[in-house]
C-alpha cells in the first residue's frame, strides 16, 4: 500500500487526495520468488510468460487516489470463503496470509463477511 508517499516511488503521479484514477494494472515476476500476485480490483487475467516468470492483470473500476494502491507479490496462504450479498451477487472471498498461518484467519474472515 503506497499510503502516504509511497506511490511517487513506483511512477511519476499528481499524489494528491483530489485526484482520482481508475487502475488496471499488469504485475510480472517470476514464479518460484512471486507465485501470488494481487492488486487492487477485480482479476482481469493471467498467464505464464518464458523463463519461469507469471503475470497477472488486475482491473479496479472505482475512482482512487494514488495513495490508496496497493501490489502484493510472494508467497502467501489463502482463507477463501463466499458471500451472498442483499441483492443476491455470489462474491469471492479471500484473506492471504503467512503461509502455514491459514487456520489462525478464521476470525478476520468472519469480520469480513459480517461487515458486508
Amino acid at each position: 500500500q503506497c499510503e502516504a508517499e509511497g506511490f511517487r516511488r513506483i511512477t511519476y503521479f499528481l499524489d494528491r487526495p483530489d485526484i482520482l484514477s481508475v487502475y488496471t494494472v499488469r504485475i510480472e515476476a517470476p514464479h518460484h520468488e512471486a507465485p501470488l500476485l494481487l492488486s487492487n480490483g477485480n482479476p482481469a487475467g493471467s498467464g505464464e510468460l518464458a523463463d519461469g516468470w507469471h503475470y497477472a492483470v488486475w482491473h479496479d473500476p472505482f475512482p482512487k487516489p494514488s495513495y490508496l494502491f496497493a501490489l502484493v507479490a510472494g508467497a502467501l496462504g489463502k482463507v477463501a470463503d463466499s458471500f451472498v450479498t442483499l441483492s443476491g451477487r455470489e462474491v469471492e472471498l479471500g484473506i492471504f496470509v503467512e503461509p502455514g498461518k491459514e487456520r489462525l484467519a478464521g476470525y478476520a474472515m468472519d469480520a469480513l463477511k459480517r461487515s458486508m
